[in-house]
């Protein structure tokens, strides 16, 4: 081998000799394709013996343009996770009462069906065979047998052809009509499609996959089988077809046999089981007093015949469950469960900006924070003792992954890291939490998300983007459209103005009876705020939202002219023409509670008051430039709350663009098919920085 001049030597030596850190690749930007990248983590679900966590990991797949989804498991001890299926369609995991079985759903193909398989590996075997499918398995303490839940489908009614008269029998495939027959108000459900002949029914089946057995029969369809302590009865929920609201549940008892299910007489407006109590004595369930879309629900004890109702929690105190947004699950499952002395719940809560494991003392409703830490909570499970508490949880620069949190020593541990090689290879943008005062005797909290390579001394466009609900509100959580805008040079706020779930009753009823002007305060508030900072130009803002934030959006470019763009996706322009079409239709959707000052009196009577809270009476008032999103399969705020807005607008000859997504619903932006959701998180940079020239 030649030799190298001594020089080179020691430079070739000395540059081998760099620490680690000078070889290490430069993070680069987000990009809208990383969601191939992503591992969605769900569902933690521990073992009674709180030795092991099954969880579902579902990933975004290129070829088949769609989500697979699979089992992993983890030991709650520590050592790398494996995956424990390979169906790709697996989801729902439960534990059997010995923690020797897991049983899931698989929807390879069609319906999902129940499987079981081994903890220690082996083919899963599948257990039902329901014509529409099963879900929501639980086993029954003894382990033998398994309550899930299963879809009814009407019989579709005969054509109403005279045959005879035709000197013909029926051809086969004419014997029955496609023609609909529809009831009022809720006949179809954002996602499921027309849902009117549709009826969720309780069965049970034996561990082993035999005698499979419906339970109920009700027309109006059950949920949340719950087994008693002793295994024989069931409780379930009950919210009737008939229901203008769709929102006072009632609570059903029927022997784990079967027979007349007895309801559990309760003098609340609706009533909403979850749980029993360990001797069976009792039952521990959810009430609300009234509609109330603001409503926080509490939370009591009561027998099953409906005497010795004892209250923990008192209504609209605390909120219960993952109320944060994100772009990267379709809600949060939270969790909830009795300690064996039944004196404590522990449950996931939302506070500002957050969500938290809390202990819920059942004698006073005294809470106390096992699980904190700032950030979002969005499912999780107890061991039997509950002295292990399996989670999922994510923040602003971390993607969902699995934790264990010991209450008897008081320690975390993080079980997965599926993530890490995503996120640590990204140039992330870390939001900075603010608040200011919005004039009304309130404080709002809003977070600024600079680019993750900002130069001191440049100032950046902006962009406000106003959340969905509006009872939810936003957090410290991942967001992947926030850190796609802010790789692309933007600086992104967000907030949680009066509307927000995570502040208390009256901030979050604050807009019933005015959708609009108090959100409008509190989001000028924020940017009269954030334009005077250092790094923002003020002449280069913008705004945009999806669902209410939609609306929104619409509201505020009717309101003001202080933004250069805007983009409004899924919105309501027409509170009156939202309130008779969405899939949640209902005679008072968008008002406060019946018999008080925020009542709205209901689309009709109300019209005046929906009509001067719809954007769309405004729109004259609109110049700023917009772009319209809407999925074509959306139910929740059909089409033609877009269409109103974008055929005035252009009637008008104002600047406006419509992008539709065909087969999209609601949920585009979180669940959508995989390149629609990419080919979306580009459609919006482009049109801000086609704007921010």
């Amino acid at each position: 081998m030649r030799r190298l001049p001594s020089l080179l030597l020691a430079a070739a030596l000395a540059a081998f000799a760099l620490p680690s850190a000078a070889l290490t690749p430069p993070k680069r930007p987000v990009t809208p394709e990383d969601l191939f990248a992503i591992a969605f983590v769900s569902s933690a679900t521990i073992s009674h013996d709180g030795k092991r966590v099954v969880f579902v990991v579902r990933r975004a797949d290129l070829k088949q343009n769609t989500y697979l989804s699979n089992l992993w498991i983890a030991n709650t001890g520590g050592g790398p996770p494996v995956q424990f299926t390979h169906g790709d369609h697996d989801g729902e995991p439960a534990w059997s009462p010995d923690d020797r079985t897991v049983v899931f759903t698989r929807a390879a193909g069609g319906s999902p069906q129940l499987y079981a398989i081994h903890l220690y590996g082996g083919e899963a075997t599948r257990l039902t065979n329901q014509p529409h499918g099963a879900s929501g398995a639980a086993f029954s303490h003894d382990g033998k047998h398994i309550a899930f839940v299963s879809t009814a489908v009407d019989d579709a009614p005969r054509s109403r052809v005279d045959w005879r008269a035709l000197g013909t029998a029926p051809p086969k495939k004419f014997a029955t009509t496609d023609i609909r027959t529809l009831p009022w108000p809720r006949y179809q459900l954002n996602g499921g499609g027309y849902i009117y002949d549709k009826h969720d029914h309780i069965w049970t089946i034996n561990a082993d996959g035999t005698y499979a057995h419906q339970l109920t029969f009700s027309p109006d369809g059950e949920a949340g089988p719950l087994w008693s302590p002793d295994d024989t009865r069931i409780l379930y929920g009950v919210t009737a077809l008939a229901s203008r609201e769709a929102d006072d549940g009632h609570m059903f008892v029927i022997s784990a046999n079967g027979g007349k299910p007895a309801e559990v007489p309760l003098p609340h407006y609706g009533s909403f089981p979850l749980d029993w109590t360990h001797d069976g004595k009792h039952i521990l369930f959810a009430w609300t007093s009234r509609h109330d879309s603001s409503a926080l629900p509490a939370l009591a004890t009561v027998d099953p015949d409906g005497n010795n109702e004892t209250l923990a929690i008192e209504e609209n105190s605390v909120l219960i469950g993952d109320a944060i947004l994100n772009d990267t699950k379709e809600g949060g499952a939270g969790c909830g469960g009795l300690t064996p002395d039944d004196a404590t719940y522990i449950a996931d809560v939302s506070i500002p900006g957050a969500t938290e494991i809390d202990a819920l003392t059942m004698a006073n409703g005294q809470a106390t924070t096992l699980v904190g830490g700032g950030r979002e909570v969005q499912d999780c499970s107890l061991s039997r003792d509950t002295n292990v508490i399996a989670y999922t949880a994510l923040d602003a620069t971390h993607l969902p992954e699995i934790y264990v949190f010991d209450r008897t020593d008081g320690k975390t541990r993080q079980l997965t890291h599926l993530n890490d090689p995503l996120t640590n290879a990204r140039a992330l943008a870390e939001p900075e939490a603010h608040a200011v005062q919005n004039g009304k005797d309130g404080t709002v909290a809003y977070w600024v998300m600079r680019p993750p390579n900002a130069v001191a001394g440049r100032r950046y466009p902006t962009i406000l983007d106003i959340h969905g609900g509006p009872h939810t509100e936003f957090g410290n959580s991942f967001f992947h459209e926030f850190q796609v805008l802010a790789a692309r040079g933007f600086i992104v706020v967000y907030a949680n103005p009066r509307g927000s779930t995570g502040y208390g009753y009256d901030w979050s009823s604050a807009l019933d009876g005015d959708w609009g002007n108090a959100m409008f305060a509190d989001e000028n508030a924020v940017m009269d705020e954030v334009v005077k900072r250092a790094d923002v130009d003020p002449s280069r803002t913008f705004v945009s939202g999806g669902s209410y934030g939609g609306y929104a959006t619409l509201w505020m470019i009717a309101h003001t002219n202080r933004f250069r763009a805007a983009v409004a996706e899924r919105a309501v322009s027409d509170i009156f023409t939202e309130t008779l079409s969405a899939d949640f239709a209902a005679p008072r959707g968008f008002e406060g509670p019946a018999g008080t000052p925020h009542a709205w009196g209901g689309a009709l009577l109300g019209y005046r008051t929906l009509w001067q809270q719809s954007p769309l009476a405004h729109v004259t008032a609109v110049h700023t430039p917009l772009m319209l999103i809407h999925g074509d399969a959306d139910t929740r705020t059909p089409i033609a709350e877009t269409l109103q807005e974008y055929e005035a607008l252009k009637i008008l000859g104002r600047p406006v663009e419509l992008v539709e997504f065909p087969r999209e619903t609601h949920d585009l932006s979180r669940t959508g098919e995989p390149l629609h959701r990419v080919e979306r998180l580009h459609i919006l940079t482009d049109w801000f920085t086609q704007h921010a020239r």
